[in-house]
């Protein structure tokens, strides 16, 4: 019978071994991504482990731990997403697949784990004890006809008269061009998250919600320092200056992809924040706007009010494993969740 063994690598002497595995299995691997997600984090080193056959003495699975600071009904827990998980195609059976994951439930650095895996990933994690919370829906907004480079509303629209005509209709119609608040506010688009970021995240991490922490120094490593994305900041003032609310997204093909969504606990800000940043991406010229996001339903219903539309198709899964569910339950409701893409593990 074919023997595999497992072991903790080193995230240094063992890069090599990892990102070989990573390049040959996954798409999106490369030597810049490892330096910044398994050693730069403000949490600390990846966790990773790696499974050896023993008949070759090569090296032909991993999977990987991304600690991650996850506020809890207002308290700090340090918590971990699994991912990069990956196995040689010719070593693909449940054995070398559930070794790699059992070390993962049996890590004690992390009060619990969670992941956003893929339909093979996902049913492996499901037997070894991980639970779904909920899913990522994804909501798409027209701005224009062509919501995507190339890409129309309908076939028909792709002549230029036609298109300009719905172009017109679809702003017409769109709920920013309605919205009014006597709310006082303005608009800035900041280079990097700055000691603002700070104070409006002390307060904002008391609500009872559970979301990934978002000081400055995760945040400017998250999204400034990534090398997989160029991102940008949409960001919305009070009258005295001080953040009410942003956006983090980037820019791909003609449609705008929000990958966090953070703002203080008020429909009306909400709402502000909405309107103006479908009008910001109007005026630069996006297609359509795009989230993925799970939580509760306010948002969900506040994206359909502005016109956002969820593509049920498009939905994946976010699991939890937890030694003590019964000690935690509020952590299996989605409603008490606040995440979006930014809040995986790339």
């Amino acid at each position: 019978m074919t023997r595999y063994s497992v072991i903790e690598a080193d995230i240094q002497r063992n890069e090599d071994d990892i990102l070989r595995i990573l390049k040959e299995n996954l798409t999106g691997p490369s030597q810049k991504r490892y330096e910044w997600n398994y050693k730069q984090c403000p949490y600390g080193f990846a966790h990773c482990w790696l499974v050896r056959h023993e008949e070759s003495g090569s090296f032909i699975g991993t999977a990987a731990l991304f600690p991650r600071m996850i506020f809890v009904n207002g308290e700090p827990v340090l918590t971990a997403i699994a991912g990069d998980f990956a196995v040689d195609k010719q070593h693909r059976n449940l054995r070398p697949a559930l070794a790699l994951q059992k070390e993962i439930i049996h890590d004690t650095r992390f009060k619990f784990v969670y992941s956003i895996p893929n339909e093979q990933s996902k049913g492996i994690l499901l037997r070894i004890g991980f639970k779904k919370i909920g899913s990522y829906v994804r909501f798409i907004k027209p701005l224009k006809s062509e919501y995507k480079s190339r890409q129309y509303l309908y076939s028909f629209l792709r002549y230029n008269i036609l298109a300009r005509a719905a172009d017109i209709v679809i702003k017409g119609f769109a709920q920013e061009s309605r919205y009014k608040t006597t709310v006082p506010y303005s608009i800035e688009i900041p280079e990097y998250f700055d000691d603002r970021f700070t104070l409006f995240w002390k307060n904002l991490s008391k609500q009872s919600i559970i979301i990934g922490e978002k000081t400055p120094d995760f945040l400017n490593w998250r999204y400034g320092q990534s090398p997989e994305q160029n991102y940008e900041i949409f960001c919305l003032l009070d009258g005295h200056k001080e953040i009410m609310g942003y956006c983090v997204y980037f820019i791909e093909k003609n449609m705008c992809h929000i990958m966090d969504m953070v703002y203080k606990p008020s429909t009306e800000v909400l709402s502000l924040l909405l309107a103006e940043f479908s009008r910001f991406m109007r005026m630069k010229g996006a297609g359509s706007i795009s989230v993925y996001y799970m939580g509760g339903s306010l948002l969900e219903e506040k994206l359909q009010e502005f016109n956002f539309v969820p593509i049920m198709e498009e939905m994946n899964d976010v699991i939890l494993y937890c030694p003590d569910p019964a000690d935690n339950p509020g952590l299996f409701k989605k409603e008490n969740w606040h995440f979006f893409a930014g809040d995986n593990d790339v």
